[in-house]
């Protein structure tokens, strides 16, 4: 048996019960065809990138299973055909073992550290700025105009 995720739009025009009633025959057919199904999660209304069959909204639902690659091609052909399911995508997926869950969990620490580090360093900077930019003396007008035409007045030679 592999692991696979599948990720399938539901239009919105069905309705949000119907949407749950489509969910639930989607799980039957998977349990029927033999499928384990480890996590099913149902990620709400978003918009689709483009309208497929002028609809443009569509309920995403994201599940992970493991099946016999054998059986494979007839959850395929079933998602293909069904009148009820938008677009379905499956995806052959790795099951990590316990060693690599505690190695991403250790490198998304250090990263969330740095990123710490990094917020800090940002406002000690931003303050040091904020302290340092005096604003300048202000120059009036008047004598603005008189160093214009001093600079102007003067013959420019090539």
């Amino acid at each position: 048996m592999k692991h696979y995720e599948i990720m399938y739009i539901i239009p919105v025009k069905i309705g949000e019960d119907q949407a749950l009633a489509v969910q639930e025959k989607v799980h039957a057919m998977l349990v029927g065809e033999g499928a384990n199904i480890t996590s099913e999660e149902n990620l709400g209304k978003r918009k689709l990138a483009y309208p497929i069959d002028h609809i443009r909204h569509g309920t995403y639902v994201v599940a992970e299973f493991d099946l016999d690659p054998a059986k494979l091609a007839k959850v395929n052909d079933w998602f293909r055909l069904s009148s009820e399911v938008l677009r379905a995508q499956i995806l052959s997926k790795q099951v990590k073992n316990p060693e690599q869950l505690a190695r991403e969990k250790a490198f998304q620490e250090k990263l969330s550290k740095l990123q710490a580090k990094s917020e800090v360093v940002e406002e000690k900077e931003s303050e040091s700025t904020k302290k340092s930019n005096n604003p300048s003396p202000k120059v009036k007008l008047d004598e603005l105009d008189k160093k214009l035409e001093e600079i102007l007045g003067k013959e420019v030679v090539k």
